[in-house]
């Protein structure tokens, strides 16, 4: 009942959809339990199926050769990916990794089951078409970011609503986190944190990151 709840409290076409097809939905989808870090699906892989957050916190981002990485967006509860399930478009694949950056918990949709409800209802399809434009805005958002943005900006705009997000300034925070989130290296991220902390914007300890000023910090942002 809580999966059937939940997936008609979310998805927008669940009306449209037949008796039948409401079932055939259900039946194909579960509900999977995540571990901190828990890696979800990873690029070159079979589709894992559409990812619907119940609670908890997903990343997804990139990775090079090399071991850098680089966050696209993150899904938080209600958030829906699609980019999992590349199957469900044709002639179109995604290399992207997912996982979890806590304990969460969601419910996996089969890749298969979706396309066929897409081919035979339109509301399914426009919100198939909407919620994959959604992710790829917030993909070229960060590429923008990325290429166009100083890394002291960037660092300053993710403590920032790292603070927004967990409710304090005080934030639990290793520098190689950072830098896997930004694309960024961990000694190039300690670098500019060391310059915040002289700047009196942060106070670094062993795992920790404070933001001693908010709005000093913002003013920095504003400035870009």
């Amino acid at each position: 009942m809580e999966k059937v709840n939940y997936l008609e409290e979310i998805l927008p076409f669940w009306k449209s959809l037949l008796q039948s097809e409401k079932e055939e939905l259900v039946q194909n989808s579960s509900i999977a339990q995540y571990d901190q870090g828990e890696i979800v699906h990873v690029k070159n892989a079979e589709c894992t199926g559409i990812l619907i957050v119940i609670n908890g916190a997903f990343r997804s981002y990139i990775a090079a050769p090399s071991g850098r990485e680089i966050t696209l967006f993150k899904l938080y509860e209600r958030d829906i990916c699609m980019l999992s399930a590349a199957c469900v478009f044709s002639n179109i694949t995604y290399d992207i990794n997912l996982c979890a950056i806590e304990e969460a918990k969601a419910i996996i949709i089969e890749s298969t089951t979706f396309k066929a409800l897409a081919q035979k209802n339109s509301a399914v399809l426009e919100f198939l078409l909407y919620i994959t434009q959604s992710k790829l805005s917030d993909v070229m958002y960060t590429l923008e970011q990325a290429i166009f943005f100083p890394l002291d900006y960037r660092i300053a705009q993710f403590l920032y609503e790292q603070s927004l997000i967990s409710e304090t300034n005080d934030l639990e925070l290793i520098h190689e986190m950072i830098a896997n989130h930004l694309g960024s290296s961990r000694e190039v991220v300690s670098r500019i944190l060391k310059k915040f902390e002289k700047e009196g914007l942060v106070t670094l300890t062993r795992g920790h990151i404070k933001i001693k000023d908010s709005g000093q910090l913002l003013d920095k942002i504003k400035k870009g």
